[in-house]
């Protein structure tokens, strides 16, 4: 094996990759170059010269470029600045951060007086490091000649000819400058032989000169690089042929030597281009030769003479015993050979190369016919390494692709529409449809089985319709796979079509929707159990529909709820309409504690539990009898926790093999252990606010028979009164009448009535109305009535008996809650209180039936009465009552429009007796 094609050995070093990028030159009649371009303007006036490089060197500095400018005399570096200022305003700023230099040329090439070759190529080596260390797109260069004299001519040829080498596969463009009147007809084929294009300038106009060489080699690259590998043995043995030839054929050595540099020059381009080196390889004396781009690709000295050892040094150390070997075995079996390893290289960076040999047919044998003597391999070395880059990189996005593909559960498919085979279905689609890749791909009928029967004939039909107007389809089924497991598939398919129209194959993705379809059926269960909820449906009822939506999302899933006893420690069926009656009964009443199975134990400690195998779990030890005849082997329990976080009961899953829950699975268990919860918790408030309106209900009868005898001791005092003393005056009235001379004035005064004193206090009206509204608040709820009130601030105290006034604002309260009764809904009772002209003026409004006006003042008379089972004396009594205080009592209203009773006192601090 044997090196590559490296360029002149002062050659500017490579500081980074070859540039594909096409770079702007702005000079029009040059257009874009790539990197690596170096050609020539010839020119006539010092104008044409400044206007060319000033528009090259602006450009570069537009373009991120490190631009050098070589200038010769009679041009000066600072006429070369000003000109350039005009072109770039802010120059001034390039120049301070050095993107840009001017220097001489006498600086620059003819240090110490002299032309050295090698010290130019070095500069032109620190130039392009320093640019690129500093992060510069590329080195722009140019550089003029004026200063060339006669003999530096030929060395300065010899530089530009190898400067033409060094720049390939450079971040490096160079524009070298001639004045025409400087140059004759041989100086300028000269200059034009050593250059890939010339461009002049000359009275204005342009012209391109491209040489006859630049432009076959690059028609010839083209057409090399097609069929590389085979061409480069095949020259190698053309050339082989022609050198032999040439011993025979002298009178036609000058045309054969000129095929052969251009065959060579072309070979050389064409290994450049497509980083493939040649060699040869003596066995018996183990001489090697390579070719210049094999000493580029293992990046070695052409100087050195290329061994085997060279090639070990350079070989990754983990491939260093695989190439010994293989080069071992090919000089002992003589056959063609073909590897490919790894290069370490100097700076640490890894290559990969392939390495083809093939044993020589051209070996000539000595005079006893052996052939060992002379026997050699050919071949190509080829950098891969971007190949290498490519597959890998390929790898990996294919890694990513089954990665996705395997995280959103899509498969992706080709098929075939003639004999309807699959061209390509992806691992996830193997997964998805659970099918072994390892056992081949599966027929037609094989994956047509797998449609679930109901949904077979649809998804036929949409796929005939597709292959019919060879159009899109999408559509969603569900699959049926070998275990009973039913997943829902959307798919989508896209036709290709040939040239001439006809339908060849579809691709598509089928993705496995299951977990959606699941999750939109358990969101609708919740709705529904929610909707239930909300209409107070019954607790049982509730459970059972709860149980039935989880079941039917999960093939052979068995669900059960048991409701906590009021004791806290027993269990009780609450739903389970899957699991046979005899278990729910045998587990009724279950004692929950430590070991009380999943539901038991759940409960006891208010946490999930999971048990994988009934059997062998010792949870399950004391109910394991019970479970096993009915073949329950796995079932794991979430406790139903109050918000205080008192345990309610439990929502159970049963299967009957061993297993653990899917994410999905617990995701269901969470959704439906909480939604039990919200029923059952209703359910309890339910029950709570039903206990505590009876408690209100049974102390408002409490204080109305309070009240109401409170009333009766007061009438009956009232009444006792006058009856009393009219009884004592009766008697004395007769006691007098019957004397021998009856004292008939005495008595008449006597019989006088005199009504007897009220109880009067300070009495705050505001809090009496609280008070009773208190007392007759549950009245009120019990018919959705609500009460407001609109007191009037600092409300004057008035003289009062508490109690009377009390029976007042009673009686007015529950006409108003009665006359509210039979309506529905907005029912409101409202009580005012304000001063009005210097009394307290106090009003009770209702919303119901409403008081005709001729009633007004009828309701007021005694034994009248609107209600089925009134006595009439409510509204009497109070009005006397409010009367006796010094006040007036009076109603308004009208039919259906609710009534309303107003009352006086006043608010002074004493009342009438």
């Amino acid at each position: 094996m044997a090196p590559a094609l490296t360029s002149f050995p002062g050659r500017v070093c490579e500081v980074t990759p070859m540039a594909t990028e096409m770079r702007k030159t702005g000079v029009d009649v040059v257009g874009d170059i790539p990197w690596g371009t170096h050609f020539c303007l010839f020119y006539e006036t010092g104008a044409d010269l400044l206007e060319t490089v000033v528009s090259y060197c602006k450009t570069g500095l537009e373009n991120q470029e490190f631009c050098l400018w070589v200038v010769a005399e009679p041009l000066t570096g600072e006429d070369a600045r000003h000109a350039l200022q005009r072109a770039v305003p802010d120059l001034d700023q390039y120049l301070a951060d050095q993107s840009i230099e001017i220097v001489a040329a006498r600086d620059w090439y003819l240090q110490d007086g002299t032309f050295d070759l090698k010290r130019v190529i070095s500069g032109w080596n620190e130039k392009l490091a320093n640019a690129s260390a500093r992060g510069y797109a590329g080195v722009r260069v140019t550089g003029d000649t004026a200063w060339l004299e006669k003999k530096d001519w030929k060395d300065f040829c010899e530089y530009e000819e190898s400067l033409n080498l060094a720049v390939v596969n450079q971040r490096l463009a160079v524009l070298c400058t001639y004045p025409l009147a400087a140059c004759g007809a041989a100086e300028i084929l000269d200059v034009v032989r050593t250059h890939q294009f010339a461009v002049t300038r000359r009275r204005g106009s342009w012209d391109v000169i491209e040489t006859a060489g630049h432009k076959q080699a690059k028609a010839e690259i083209k057409r090399l690089n097609e069929e590389l590998e085979e061409r480069v043995l095949e020259r190698t043995s053309q050339l082989r042929a022609v050198n032999r030839e040439l011993t025979k054929e002298v009178l036609q050595r000058q045309r054969v030597e000129e095929a052969l540099l251009r065959s060579e020059a072309y070979l050389a381009e064409a290994q450049r281009v497509s980083h493939t080196g040649s060699f040869g390889w003596s066995v018996p004396s183990g001489h090697i030769v390579w070719s210049d781009e094999t000493f580029r690709i293992l990046e070695y000295d052409p100087a050195n003479n290329p061994t085997v050892e060279f090639i070990l040094q350079r070989t990754h150390p983990e491939d260093k015993d695989f190439v010994q070997g293989t080069l071992d075995q090919a000089a002992r079996d003589r056959k063609v050979f073909e590897f490919e390893h790894r290069l370490l290289m100097p700076d640490g960076s890894v290559k990969y190369v392939r390495v083809v040999g093939h044993p020589s047919t051209n070996s000539t044998s000595d005079e006893s016919g052996d052939e060992s003597g002379n026997f050699e391999f050919v071949g190509a070395v080829t950098d891969i390494t971007e190949s290498k880059r490519a597959e890998e990189s390929l790898r990996r996005s294919e890694g990513y692709l089954a990665e996705a593909q395997r995280l959103t559960h899509t498969g992706s498919w080709v098929w075939r529409v003639a004999g309807r085979e699959a061209l390509h279905l992806s691992e996830e689609w193997y997964r998805v449809y659970g099918f072994d890749p390892e056992a081949g791909v599966p027929t037609w009928e094989e994956r047509l089985q797998r449609i679930h029967p109901e949904d077979r004939a649809i998804w036929q039909a949409t796929i005939d319709r597709a292959i019919d107007e060879k159009s899109d389809y999408e559509m969603e089924f569900r699959i049926l796979l070998p275990a009973g497991t039913v997943r829902y598939i959307h798919t989508v398919g896209h036709p290709v079509v040939s040239a001439s129209g006809d339908l060849v194959q579809f691709v598509g993705s089928s993705i496995d929707v299951t977990e959606r379809k699941r999750a939109e059926a358990l969101r609708d269960g919740e709705s529904r159990i929610l909707e239930m909820i909300a209409r107070d449906a019954w607790l049982e009822e509730i459970l059972e529909n709860l149980v039935r939506v989880v079941e039917a999302q999960f093939a052979g899933l068995l669900c059960s709820v048991l409701l906590l006893d009021k004791d806290g420690k027993h269990a009780r069926h609450g739903a389970a309409p899957s699991l046979p009656e005899a278990y729910s009964k045998a587990i009724d009443g279950l004692c929950i504690g430590p070991k009380a199975g999943s539901c038991g134990t759940a409960m006891y400690r208010r946490e999930p539990v999971v048990v994988t195998d009934i059997l062998q779990d010792p949870l399950w030890e004391p109910y394991r009898d019970v479970a096993e005849p009915y073949g329950f082997r796995a079932c794991w329990s979430t406790p139903i926790l109050a918000h205080s976080g008192q345990a309610l009961g439990s929502f159970a899953m049963y299967y009957r093999e061993p297993r653990g829950p899917s994410p999905a699975e617990m995701r269901a268990l969470e959704m439906a252990t909480h939604l039990a919860g919200i029923a059952i918790e209703r359910k309890l408030a339910r029950e709570e606010r039903e206990r505590l309106r009876q408690a209100q209900a049974d102390l408002a009868h409490i204080n109305r028979v309070t009240t109401m005898g409170e009333l009766t001791a007061s009438l009956a005092h009232e009444i006792r009164q006058p009856i009393s003393a009219a009884d004592t005056n009766a008697k004395t009235c007769l006691r007098w009448l019957g004397r021998d001379d009856p004292d008939v004035a005495e008595a008449r005064e006597a019989a006088l009535f005199k009504k007897g004193g009220l109880q009067p206090e300070l009495v705050d009206v505001n809090e009496l109305i609280l008070e009773m509204i208190v007392l007759l608040r549950s009245e009120a709820s019990r018919y959705a009535i609500s009460i407001r009130t609109e007191f009037a601030e600092n409300l004057p105290k008035v003289m009062a008996d508490r109690v009377q006034l009390q029976q007042v604002f009673m009686n007015l309260m529950l006409n108003g809650i009665d006359a509210m009764k039979e309506t529905s809904g907005g029912s409101e009772l409202t009580i005012r209180s304000k001063v009005d002209d210097g009394q307290l003026l106090i009003s009770v409004s209702d919303t119901g039936v409403g008081l005709p006006p001729e009633q007004a003042d009828q309701i007021f008379s005694a034994f009248f009465t609107t209600k089925d089972n009134g006595t009439g004396m409510g509204l009497p009594i109070s009005r006397s009552i409010i009367e006796s205080h010094g006040g007036r009592l009076w109603a308004a209203g009208a039919p259906g429009r609710g009534a309303t009773f107003q009352f006086t006192l006043p608010a002074t601090a004493a009342a009438h007796a």
